[in-house]
């Protein structure tokens, strides 16, 4: 380095450590960064911003039931809360938020189980997603005039929330009756889920806010305008009351969990125009008895019905084009399914196939029988396809059955599955061990004793060695017990040797 260079960075060095120096005698932390580490004070931690005069405080440490949060912190405003800064504080009874606070993040009280009375500042503009989630025992609480954004969820699981009350001259917000909409009235946004009343008719709103409903514990019976043209995600979630829903007439698509875990609604009323029932929707619906999916649907999202135990059969219309297993995952009552004439599916028995019968869709949970065996014009088994099978005991696939979707059979404990040696129904099950008791290989074939899959004078021989109990013998026995009478003897080897000598009028059971 030459010596004008070296000059250059002493003269640039001397003048930096100016710089700080003159900044540190002032009080600046840094010259580059004027937000400070974290600190305490009086149990709350805290980040201050010493070129704004600001602080945010970021949790607290002390166990207080009451709160009534400073508005000053060393002499910095506190203008926010961050994120989860409150989480889980389970000794929290009331908070008192400052008039100079203008953000509460999201989750900032989340799972205080306590937490009965909240009084927001009137600075406070922006209220994040799932702040107070979770918070049981919250009464009421009073949006201010400030109030600009309210995030999804901000109320979600507060059971004894009865009202949602907006200062009337709040520009965004408006309440009605202790109910929360945006200030034109065109959106429902939350309706509280303690909220008193059995019984509730939705004004004339276009759309109704994601879980606007959900968990709310006394409604019976909600009616809908026609007006409404979307009902968001999980709109009636966990409302154990409900019994029937009125939907609009103008409805095309009934969202992912609208009715999830309505454990009373009995009653399924679709408007002609819906399209689409989306995944989840009547996830746990156990009072509905029997179900028609009517002419206009299209379209049946996955677990769109599951856990819906009650449902004893399912009418599948002939618009319907997309429907797997999965829609009805864990309905175990199901004990037959029904298709209409000229639609996309099949039925075999009660199964569910698609129209030209090479995929098993559904297999009926419900079904009285024990055993099943899968046709060999089965080509794919898809996912779902056996769920929650409670009677079934035995399933026979055939080679034939090239493509499994994953995962084929669930919750079937006491299901033992028959496959052929070197299938790809061997392959799959056996890298895939859920949801059924064991796996039995060779062929099921009545007959095929050495599970080769031909019938023949070796099977002959070895099921002759066999009942002669000659050592180190190993044969399939279902497929040697020829006569069906559960027993593998001479009866069984007579029989066998006159069907592979070809007699007339002899056939194996």
């Amino acid at each position: 380095m030459n010596r004008t260079r070296i000059q250059k960075f002493l003269s640039v060095a001397i003048a930096l450590a100016i710089v700080f120096s003159a900044c540190a005698a002032v009080g600046y932390s840094s010259l580059f960064f004027s937000v400070s580490a974290e600190q305490t004070d009086s149990g709350y931690q805290y980040i201050a911003d010493n070129a704004k005069k600001t602080v945010q405080i970021t949790g607290y440490t002390g166990s207080a039931h009451t709160l009534a949060i400073p508005s000053v912190i060393e002499g910095y405003t506190v203008d926010s809360i961050k994120s989860e800064a409150f989480k889980g504080k389970n000794t929290l009874l009331s908070v008192t938020i400052p008039d100079t606070v203008v953000t509460i993040g999201s989750e900032c009280f989340s799972g205080c189980t306590l937490l009965g009375t909240v009084e927001l500042g009137k600075r406070v503009s922006t209220i994040g997603s799932k702040a107070f989630e979770n918070c049981a025992v919250l009464g009421t609480i009073k949006i201010p005039k400030a109030t600009a954004s309210i995030g999804t969820l901000a109320f979600y699981g507060c059971k004894a929330l009865s009202s949602i009350n907006v200062e009337a001259d709040n520009l965004v917000y408006a309440s009605r009756d202790g109910v929360l909409f945006n200030r034109l009235g065109t959106t429902l946004i939350a309706y509280p889920a303690g909220k008193s009343g059995d019984s509730y008719t939705v004004p004339d709103v276009t759309t109704i806010e994601n879980y606007a409903f959900c968990g709310a514990k006394n409604l019976k019976t909600v009616t809908l305008s026609s007006a409404t043209l979307s009902i968001e995600k999980g709109t009636f979630k966990d409302c154990a009351a409900l019994t029937q829903v009125t939907l609009p007439a103008k409805l095309s698509k009934i969202e992912d969990e609208v009715f999830s875990g309505c454990k009373k609604l009995s009653s399924l009323s679709f408007p002609a125009t819906i399209r689409i029932i989306g995944e989840n929707t009547f996830k746990g619906c156990v009072a509905i008895p029997a179900l028609t999916i009517p002419e206009g649907v299209t379209t049946v999202g996955k677990g769109a019905f599951a856990d819906c135990t009650g449902i004893a059969s399912v009418t599948i219309s002939k618009s319907v084009s997309a429907v797997s297993g999965a829609a009805f995952s864990g309905c175990s009552g199901i004990k037959e399914f029904k298709v209409a004439d000229g639609g996309s599916f099949s039925v075999d028995k009660g199964v569910l196939f698609s129209k030209d019968g090479a995929r098993l869709i559904a297999y009926p949970a419900g079904m009285d029988g024990e055993s099943y065996t899968i046709g060999e014009k089965v080509t794919t088994i898809g996912a779902n396809a056996f769920d929650s099978c409670k009677n079934l005991k035995k399933l026979v696939i055939p080679a034939t059955v090239k493509t499994i979707v994953e995962p084929a059979v669930q919750n079937c404990g006491s299901l033992v599955i028959h496959v052929e040696d070197k299938s790809p129904a061997k392959t799959y099950f056996e890298a895939h061990t859920d949801g059924f008791s064991a796996l039995k290989i060779g062929s099921d074939k009545p007959g095929d004793v050495n599970a080769d899959g031909e019938v023949d004078n070796a099977d002959v021989i070895l099921l002759r060695r066999y009942v002669a109990k000659w050592k180190n013998i190993s044969i399939h026995t279902d497929a040697a017990d020829v006569n069906k009478d559960s027993e593998v003897d001479n009866a069984d080897v007579i029989l066998l040797r006159r069907f592979v000598a070809g007699w007339k009028n002899v056939s194996l059971k």
